[in-house]
């Protein structure tokens, strides 16, 4: 395919030597150029055919003809530009020359390499000029097309608000009713029934708490209750409260602390869904007899939270996208462990409201690492951890729990 022309120019001279080495030079630079004789026949082309710029003579028919020209073609076609000429320079020619917006001004007899320079200098204006513009529209088209964007996100985040308060009521119901008729149903075969209803209702409970927090954590500012939280006691809870689901795949769960324990100043609750929902994720996507590590390591400016799993781990190009809602790395995955898709964009999002960041560290069949590092104000900050500190044995429940090291892989906050 041919290369497009630059750009198409009018030569209007009545001096027909003059006409031609001009046509001959833009030609050279490869503009289509067509000529004129007078005003008049520039005039006539112009009203039949675009043309990118004007290369005029002042003086022909009368020695404003150029002049009058060239105030005719910006009046009409403000995006053409003009280029004068004249063997008689002066300035009751040359200032109403600049006053009609011409780009330059040539004094006869100019070397060719003069037009060739203005030529070019013009196009490379014109060509920025197209440039600039079609960056214009290109930004204008992403700012409506971002302005689009955050509107459906808000009607999703309303929608999702709107229907999980709506559900959290009957969904109340049918559990306080499921509990209420546990005496009331005297056969085996009934109370398996009632007790998967129970169970049913359970998960579907989860699910609308989790899109009301959902929804919750993506709306702007979301306010924190900050008191004083003892994270070791917090992370002991959550693992004891869980241990059924633990255990009941089989897994060993093991916390460790490293450093100088002492309270943080956040909004316990939130805090609490945070680890909730990462401990949730370290069970579920994890191997049958797989190995958890929930590690803390106390640094004089900041505190990290590691929860190492023996899972399937996460692709390289999934590693960010696990962190979006309603996201969940394998379909297949998706339907063993059931869920939405919401727990690790609720963990960053409340982590990210404590001025903290939520990253994860993971390959493919070796685990993930999932680390929250939530700062720590300077008047509360105390010594880090000394290289190599093992603490104590502490039990959760009836697992044994043992201090660890920061090096060590399975507890490693990095």
């Amino acid at each position: 395919m041919a290369a497009p022309e630059p750009g198409r120019a009018l030569v209007v001279d009545d001096d027909e030597n003059v006409a031609a080495v001009c046509r001959r030079v833009l030609e050279g630079l490869g503009l289509g150029v067509e000529s004129a004789a007078s005003a008049k026949e520039a005039w006539e082309r112009m009203l039949a055919a675009r043309f990118d710029f004007v290369l005029t003579d002042i003086n022909m028919a009368d020695s404003r003809a150029g002049v009058t020209l060239a105030e005719e073609v910006k009046n009409r076609w403000p995006e053409t530009d003009v280029v004068m000429m004249t063997g008689l320079p002066g300035l009751e020619t040359a200032i109403p020359s600049l006053k009609t917006g011409v780009f330059d001004y040539l004094i006869k007899p100019f070397p060719n390499e003069q037009l060739s320079a203005v030529a070019r200098r013009l196009l490379g204006m014109r060509r920025l000029a197209r440039e600039l513009e079609r960056e214009k529209l290109l930004r204008a088209e992403l700012s409506a097309a971002y302005a689009e964007l955050q509107k459906v996100e808000r009607l999703k985040e309303a929608l999702l608000s709107r229907v999980s308060h709506e559900l959290r009521t009957p969904v109340a119901i049918g559990r306080m009713a499921a509990e209420l008729l546990k005496d009331e149903v005297p056969s085996p075969a009934g109370k398996d029934v009632l007790e998967r209803l129970a169970g049913a209702l359970e998960r579907m409970q989860a699910v609308v708490e989790d899109l009301i927090l959902f929804a919750r954590t993506r709306a702007e500012g979301l306010p924190l209750n900050k008191a004083q939280t003892d994270l070791q006691a917090l992370l002991e809870r959550l693992v004891e409260a869980h241990k059924p689901l633990w255990q009941g795949r089989g897994v060993s769960v093991k916390l460790s602390a490293e450093g100088v324990p002492r309270p943080i100043l956040a909004d316990e609750r939130l805090l609490e869904a945070a680890f909730t929902r990462l401990l949730l994720n370290a069970i579920q996507f994890n191997r049958k007899e797989g190995r958890i590590a929930v590690s803390t390591a106390y640094w004089p400016a900041e505190v990290a939270v590691a929860f190492s799993d023996t899972g399937a781990g996460v692709a390289l190009d999934e590693g960010e996208r696990i962190f979006d809602g309603l996201y969940q790395a394998a379909e297949h995955m998706t339907r063993e462990v059931g869920g939405l898709g919401v727990g690790l964009a609720v963990a960053r999002s409340i982590v990210e409201a404590h001025g903290g960041e939520l990253s994860v560290k993971s390959r493919p069949g070796e685990g993930s690492v999932f680390t929250v590092r939530l700062p720590i104000p300077s008047g509360d900050r105390a010594p880090g951890p000394a290289s190599g500190r093992s603490w104590p044995a502490r039990r959760v429940g009836e697992e044994v729990v043992e201090g660890r090291p920061t090096g060590d892989r399975q507890g490693e906050p990095s």
